[in-house]
């Protein structure tokens, strides 16, 4: 069988881009996790890194500092929220193409064993050569479904547990800022560093 048969193959397109683009969101996750600790690293150690979420954080609290714990409880929660959003922006397309893969490559298998009894019924004969283009598309489609899935899903839960591992180190941080009562927030002020 040509290999260019697998080149024109519509289901093994989509896989081999779906594989592309899983990579790309993998990547760069990571690379934006690993800045975002570095930052908040440094912002800890009393650096100034405006960028930081840390920072970002103690300046929400800065401009609210005259409000109430109730409502200072509210505005840090929603701050930690647009955090961790941004942290996520790229997880819930990693989560459909892993999800979704095994599925476009049992697609493609199907595919193939029906282009393979086409083929004996074409050529109302069985021998191997014939049906052996229709096999390996089935086969490729589905080790490739299997690998574009198997990290997408892999690194999903990773870096979906490194950011909640992230917020917890966030909502811990912005609890020793907060204020015992109201009467503390009223007359004590938290230094942007």
């Amino acid at each position: 069988m040509p290999f260019e048969h697998l080149l024109r193959d519509p289901v093994l397109i989509i896989l081999a881009l779906a594989s592309l683009v899983s990579w790309a969101l993998i990547i760069d996750s990571l690379l934006v996790l690993r800045r975002v600790c570095r930052d908040d690293r440094l912002s800890l150690e009393g650096k100034s890194i405006p960028r930081a979420p840390i920072a970002c954080l103690r300046q929400e609290l800065n401009r609210n500092e005259r409000a109430d714990r109730p409502h200072l409880l509210t505005v840090m929660d929603t701050a930690i929220v647009l955090q961790r959003q941004r942290l996520e922006k790229g997880l819930p397309l990693l989560g459909v193409i892993g999800s979704t893969a095994p599925y476009v490559g049992l697609l493609g298998t199907v595919i193939g064993i029906i282009q393979a009894f086409q083929a004996i019924e074409a050529q109302n004969n069985m021998s191997p050569s014939i049906v052996a283009g229709g096999i390996a598309t089935a086969l490729v489609a589905t080790a490739m479904g299997l690998a574009v899935a198997i990290p997408a899903v892999a690194a999903h839960h990773l870096i979906s547990a490194a950011i909640t591992r992230r917020v917890s180190l966030w909502e811990s941080v912005v609890a020793e800022w907060l204020p015992q009562d109201s009467r503390e927030a009223k007359h004590e002020s938290i230094p942007i560093t």
